[in-house]
């Protein structure tokens, strides 16, 4: 007996040891003199818990925060000190609905480094809307002489540095610019050409390359991915007009870019959008091209911030429907690697239709054309949902627009967990989440929302580009209170999460900073005040954008919040975001994005202070940030 316990005496000492030595380990990096801003409070509001001098990284993970002694005490002979001098350091950026696979394309810099015109012919314009047409015939006819035959086309039609010529631009998709013009432009040659956000025009000897090489999978498809949110008028198709909103997809991830450059291209793009403090990113993935480029990166550790992301496949909502898919897809929830993971599903791209009165014929007019047949009232798309949630899934990646859908949405939840057996708590686990928050959730739908668990995540960017000031002509007071409303959400105790959906720092000149700016202001590109009473503070938006992103997307224990054992994303940022004038937020630059104790960006200026290598995209490519 006695020889027992002094073998378990001695194993215990042991053991103490090791984990005195482990956790004595010298962290490779130490951070000190700074405002190192934790985001470790979890309480729904604006406190950000600790602010602390100083933090300490190892293998990847922070193992400490604290004061610039109790830290710098931590050092070994090979623990690299780096002197913040008093810049901001704080967790990593969310954008919790995003699609940089939609987003890369469009950055004109990484398509001339990844593509040639040996591969395909790539051309760009970003003029004014008045000079388009002057410009358009005259580029369109060099990549015609340049192609050989049977080479695809793309041609990208930008919304210009400030984004703003996207309203007059976009229309001329499918006008000025349409199938016919590229059909005899074109004769030989598949052709797209590729609106500055979403919208596409496309030939026939294009609209044909696409269904052959999906070959007898397009006749499965329940939804034509060319008929996608066209706007094409009464009774035409997509297929005939060449038009649609988002089939682009289709045609550049499936179709146009093999596997080798589309990969490239995601590559680059990543690593140039982290230079704006992105560490985290959520989006839906559309194709079986782009799962197998994001996985490829993932594999080869080559992603430049995580990605969660969500099954969104209205073209085949059947295929939820089928019971091994649906509980097999359920299964997978939360499941990947620390860079890559499935977040949920999302069987619709919501409409816009509002229980809200228009203020003039013509908006009454619109919103009973939206609501004529609301896309989750449609039985497949409805039901795809409710097994996919009846078989333990979580509804996440959608597209929400209108309060409307919201109302189906919501009743397809209690449905689904009702007819599952689930109790109440069982639902909320789930923590369902719709994004976008346009003209949603009413202050009626708000206590729903609290009921169920679920929390949104949001996209502020329309209040600067001026759809919330638009909503409030169309709708009054009302209508921009609901458009993206935050603070009643704060109010309410739901947490929610800060969406891009927009192509930053790649054409344009807006970064992540408007999208903190335009919810903390609710002022719009004009200076126009639109629903102040909706605005939050800076510390609630910074807390949406780190660590409600990390709870939106599942990884709340180990992202969103600069805690001991967490993993080290995070950026430094050349002023402080919490006490700089509220108009010089939009001035702020990222010096420094970490993901995962490797840094992603290094802007020159924070380089040459540390003695260290710039790195990231833009700057091997020659992006703003190379010029900080």
């Amino acid at each position: 007996m006695l020889k027992r316990r002094t073998v378990g005496m001695v194993l215990l000492v042991m053991l103490m040891g090791a984990s005195w030595s482990i956790a004595q380990q010298a962290p490779d990096t130490i951070f000190y003199n700074g405002k190192v801003v934790t985001v470790d409070n979890d309480e729904i509001n604006g406190n950000l818990g600790t602010v602390a001098q100083a933090i300490a990284i190892r293998d990847g993970r922070i193992v400490a925060v604290g004061s610039n002694d109790q830290i710098r005490r931590l050092a070994g002979p090979n623990t690299k000190s780096l002197d913040l001098k008093g810049r901001m350091l704080s967790p990593g950026f969310g954008a919790t609905h995003d699609h940089p696979q939609d987003w890369n394309p469009l950055n004109p810099t990484v398509m001339k480094k990844v593509v040639s015109d040996d591969m395909h012919i790539e051309r760009f314009i970003n003029v004014p809307p008045d000079q388009l047409m002057q410009q358009f015939p005259g580029v369109l006819n060099e990549a015609v002489q340049k192609a050989k035959p049977g080479q695809w086309i793309r041609i990208s039609v930008l919304y210009g540095p400030d984004y703003r010529w996207g309203d007059q631009i976009s229309p001329m998709l499918g006008r000025q610019i349409n199938k016919q013009m590229l059909n005899l432009a074109a004769p030989n040659n598949p052709m797209i050409v590729r609106g500055g956000f979403t919208n596409m025009v496309i030939n026939q000897k294009g609209i044909d390359a696409v269904k052959k090489g999906y070959g007898d999978q397009w006749d499965k498809f329940v939804f034509n991915p060319l008929d996608s949110y066209t706007g094409n008028p009464p009774g035409q198709s997509g297929e005939e007009t060449g038009n649609c909103g988002v089939c682009y997809r289709e045609v550049e991830q499936d179709i146009i870019y093999p596997a080798s450059e589309l990969r490239e291209i995601y590559r680059l793009g990543l690593s140039w959008t982290s230079a704006i403090g992105v560490t985290l990113n959520a989006t839906s993935i559309y194709t079986g091209g782009a799962m197998r480029a994001f996985n490829s990166l993932d594999r080869a550790g080559q992603m430049a911030m995580r990605l969660g992301w969500g099954f969104f496949w209205p073209e085949r909502n059947d295929i939820f429907q089928d019971p091994y898919f649906s509980q097999s897809s359920a299964a997978i929830l939360g499941r990947g690697s620390d860079y890559l993971w499935n977040t949920g599903m999302t069987a619709h791209q919501g409409g816009t239709c509002t229980k809200l009165e228009g203020l003039t014929p013509e908006v009454v007019e619109r919103n009973k054309r939206n609501c004529a047949n609301p896309g989750y009232a449609q039985e497949t798309i409805s039901r795809a949902l409710y097994e996919y949630l009846k078989a333990g899934g979580r509804i996440a990646g959608d597209h929400m627009m209108g309060d409307v859908e919201i109302d189906m949405v919501l009743d397809i939840i209690e449905k689904a967990g009702r007819d599952a057996g689930m109790t109440k708590d069982e639902i909320r686990a789930k923590r369902h989440v719709t994004e976008h928050m346009t003209m949603y959730p009413r202050p009626d739908q708000i206590p729903r929302f609290k009921d169920l668990g679920m929390m949104t995540s949001g996209w502020d960017i329309v209040v600067w580009q001026g759809t919330a000031t638009q909503a409030l002509k169309d709708f009054g007071e009302r209508g921009a209170m609901n458009m993206v409303p935050r603070k009643s959400l704060y109010d309410a105790g739901i947490r929610n999460s800060v969406e891009i959906d927009r192509p930053l720092s790649e054409y344009t000149n807006l970064t992540y900073m408007h999208v903190l700016y335009s919810a903390i202001s609710r002022k719009d590109w004009d200076g126009n005040v639109v629903a102040p009473m909706q605005a939050i503070t800076r510390e609630m938006m910074l807390k949406s954008a780190t660590l409600f992103a990390a709870y939106g997307t599942l990884k709340e224990d180990v992202l969103g919040s600069l805690k001991p054992g967490k993993f080290a994303d995070m950026v430094v940022l050349d002023s402080d975001y919490l006490t700089v004038p509220v108009d010089d937020i939009l001035k702020i630059k990222v010096l420094m994005t970490m993901v995962g104790g490797k840094t992603q960006h290094m802007a020159p200026s924070l380089a040459r202070e540390w003695g260290m290598q710039p790195v990231g995209a833009q700057i091997e490519l020659g992006g703003p940030a190379s010029k900080w």
